[in-house]
């Protein structure tokens, strides 16, 4: 698909969740209310795309969700943070597709099937299941799906997600104001959407997982206004019943009519935010929140992993895709040569550096994610050898070299520049660590200034094309550092393009090991998401591309 990604990531939130917590607001709120009716399932007619199973179920109650910052938005349009996100993704919002099971592909949602595609790959038509309600409790169509993505591409509205769309056949024309509607978009009747593309791309399907394309009630978005971002009206499992931003909590209700049978098992969600990572630790052991919405980070990981019996009780493995590196910025000349590239990324102990992240990362010397759907990889990632990076630097005539390294308030970043430095500094480069607020930080960096600095990206769309379209290619949105290989582009294209999921890894492993051997930045780590929540909560599933799935959870004894 045409166009940058502008790829949301799963802890961006974090940069102002470590900085600008309200403190302790709700450290004296009362424990969690207990279910006010509990009784066995008996008639979910077949589990909703996703993982779990209600098997041994029980009815009622209500789930606490500690966060540290409140959302930007609950508009799928425009919120993109992790709090947002969760809310527009799982439970708010029903998307025409849904990733199933913990590491399946696209299943049908909102969708009553999967798409019927043209031979040639540009004309998607998707049938539209008929029982789909809005919230107000009017029937979704298909205008709503037509309407909907053209408010996402209307520049006005200012969507971080217009981009994704570009790929639609009149979109990038719709968005720039030089045509009155997306001619790639009709609404063959009532329940049937035809999607035109200007060219095939293997993302699609995934796009189509993805909050900001579910449908919205423009009537709605009319009726309220400034406040459709806190209180929308959507399609997903609850409803949003009341928003209170000076007690900082929300509540979202079951909704009765969802159009997945028998769910969602729980009577009410709540989030509350405003609370530091320290108190949400205590306030999860001490029983007042059920779930931390952000899981754990590296300060609270040590706590809750160094004993196995609190680590049994609390904390659920996730399995994600997602990576962890330092961008290197190639307006500074030394950076410009591969050799000086390749020498930092042999000059980085990966091993210690994870140590301290408590099991939120896994040593990774490789710009993709360890774990991709039916990827075959042939690019060898790069260990630990530090006498072959000083015979680089040799090479390139580099005697010692000092590097200028923003640091945001972003977790595991503080700590981990700290070890870096040191690291680094073995080999005769000299890194300046500057702190900085988290904000300041994502401004400059998005400025190109910064020679080194952290990074880290969740796959949202489930294919290492994303990683590369948002920040590997010429064009990507998060291509802050200079990087151009015309091979990678190609490739990526060309990925782009293919027709099958192990037609487009094929070209993907090729451009793994172009950017290995190119280093366009220090490959770290391959990313691992800690859940927690309290023991009594069954069936905690959660997807690093969406958040928890409350539409399964119940509560036990």
């Amino acid at each position: 698909m045409a166009g940058p990604l502008h790829t949301p990531t799963r802890r961006q939130v974090l940069a102002t969740g470590a900085a600008g917590g309200a403190g302790v607001l709700l450290s004296g709120c009362t424990g969690t209310q207990r279910p006010v009716r509990l009784g066995p399932v008996s008639h979910v007619t077949r589990w909703a795309p996703g993982p779990g199973d209600p098997a041994g179920a029980r009815r009622g109650g209500r789930v606490v969700t500690a966060w540290a910052t409140e959302a930007q938005s609950y508009d799928p349009a425009i919120g993109w943070d992790l709090h947002s996100w969760e809310a527009i993704s799982t439970v708010l919002h029903s998307p025409l597709y849904s990733y199933e099971g913990q590491n399946g592909g696209p299943a049908p949602l909102a969708a009553a099937a999967l798409p019927k595609v043209s031979r040639d790959g540009r004309t998607h038509t998707i049938p539209l299941r008929r029982n789909v309600r809005f919230h107000n409790g009017r029937p979704v169509t298909a205008q709503d799906y037509v309407d909907s993505w053209t408010r996402v591409l209307d520049p006005d509205v200012a969507s971080w997600a217009a981009s994704y769309l570009f790929g639609i056949k009149g979109a990038q024309a719709f968005y720039e104001k030089k045509a009155k509607k997306v001619s790639g978009l009709t609404a063959l009747d009532s329940h049937t959407l035809r999607i035109q593309l200007t060219e095939p791309d293997i993302l699609m399907l995934a796009l189509l997982c993805q909050p900001y394309t579910a449908a919205l009630p423009a009537e709605e978005i009319r009726r309220l206004g400034s406040s459709f971002g806190r209180t929308p009206v959507g399609t997903g499992p609850f409803r949003i019943t009341r928003y209170d931003g000076k007690g900082q909590r929300a509540t979202f209700q079951r909704f009765d009519q969802y159009f997945w049978p028998g769910t969602p098992l729980i009577d009410t969600v709540e989030y509350r935010w405003g609370i530091d990572y320290a108190m949400q630790s205590l306030q999860l052991s001490g029983g007042s929140v059920d779930v931390l919405g952000e899981g754990l980070v590296s300060s609270q990981a040590a706590r809750f992993t160094a004993d196995t019996g609190t680590r049994e009780k609390f904390v659920q493995p996730v399995p994600i895709r997602g990576n962890q590196w330092l961008a290197l910025n190639l307006k500074r000349p030394e950076l410009r040569d591969r050799r000086v590239r390749q020498a930092l990324n042999w000059a980085v102990d990966r091993e210690q550096l994870m140590r301290v992240t408590f099991g939120l990362s896994d040593p990774w010397g490789s710009p993709f994610p360890k774990n991709l759907d039916r990827y075959r990889r042939t690019a060898k990632p790069y260990t630990y050898d530090p006498d072959r990076a000083r015979a680089l630097l040799r090479e390139a005539g580099v005697e010692r070299l000092r590097l200028d390294f923003p640091l945001g308030t972003q977790e595991p970043w503080p700590l981990l520049s700290q070890v870096l430095q040191q690291q680094l500094a073995e080999v005769g480069v000299d890194i300046d660590l500057r702190p900085m607020g988290q904000p300041a930080f994502d401004q400059i960096t998005a400025k190109g200034e910064g020679d080194m600095y952290g990074n880290r990206l969740y796959l949202s769309l489930n294919s290492a094309a994303e990683m590369v379209s948002s920040n590997y290619a010429s064009d990507g949105a998060y291509n802050y550092t200079g990087y151009k290989n015309d091979r990678v582009d190609d490739l990526t294209a060309r990925a782009r393009r293919s027709r099958s999921v192990e037609a487009a890894n094929s070209l993907l492993a090729q451009v793994e090991e172009e950017l290995v051997r190119d280093a366009p930045a220090v490959f770290l780590a391959n990313m691992n998401f800690l859940g927690a929540r309290r023991p009594e909560i069954h069936n905690y599933q959660m997807r690093g591309e969406t958040g928890t799935y409350y539409d399964r959870l119940w509560i036990g004894r």
